[in-house]
């Protein structure tokens, strides 16, 4: 009758153990959310040397990368990179952590992530259409040695120079058609980089595209 009370209390014990389980370990995922907000790198080192995991993404799907990407923070890239975070996880809304350094001009993280294999040319929306998005010419000129296509398209037929051209980014629409973008091409709406310039009344673009063979 002992052995089977103290199998009983035993059973108990264990279960408690592991309902509480999940409770302590959502607590580690959010305080490693909030150190992520705070840009505490720190903390985060701290929580991922306890097994936290690198990969864990909030409830838009935006990683701990992405934060740092986010926060412009390259020493908390580095540290995520080494705890075996995984570059080409996407967020709710397909974007990468090297779509987003491409967007906010964070060359030297763009080369970080590109360096250790992060996925530049795929289809749809990528780098080199957010880079352009920015305006950032030089990540634009780094995507294309490293092999994007420069006519590549989003999947409504936006290109990189459409995107230049709507965000009256010269010197990116300049990179561009240096290195060979198609001015004369149609997205979906039949909308040409020309016609997107010229909606948004940024003239210089306009000039230049027409310069470069663009039609009206």
């Amino acid at each position: 009758m002992r052995s089977s009370r103290k199998l009983f209390m035993a059973g108990l014990v264990l279960a408690a153990s592991l309902s509480q389980q999940p409770y302590a370990m959502g607590g580690v995922y959010e305080d490693l959310r909030w150190a992520a907000e705070d840009n505490n790198t720190s903390d985060i080192s701290k929580l991922l040397a306890k097994g936290a995991d690198p990969n864990t993404p909030d409830e838009q799907g935006n990683t701990l990368l992405m934060a740092a990407v986010r926060h412009k923070n390259a020493d908390l890239v580095d540290l995520l990179v080494q705890a075996g975070a995984r570059l080409n996880l996407r967020n709710r809304y397909g974007e990468t952590a090297i779509m987003l350094a491409s967007l906010h001009g964070l060359e030297d993280i763009v080369r970080k992530l590109y360096i250790k294999g992060a996925e530049i040319n795929h289809e749809g929306w990528n780098p080199l259409i957010y880079a352009a998005t920015g305006g950032h010419p030089r990540i634009i000129q780094l995507l294309l040695e490293g092999g994007v296509p420069i006519n590549s398209t989003s999947d409504n037929g936006t290109t990189a120079l459409m995107m230049a051209a709507r965000g009256g980014h010269v010197e990116a629409a300049r990179v561009l058609l240096k290195n060979g973008a198609d001015p004369n091409l149609r997205n979906e709406w039949n909308k040409t980089a020309l016609q997107w310039a010229l909606s948004r009344n940024h003239s210089n673009v306009a000039e230049l595209l027409k310069a470069s063979g663009a039609k009206e």
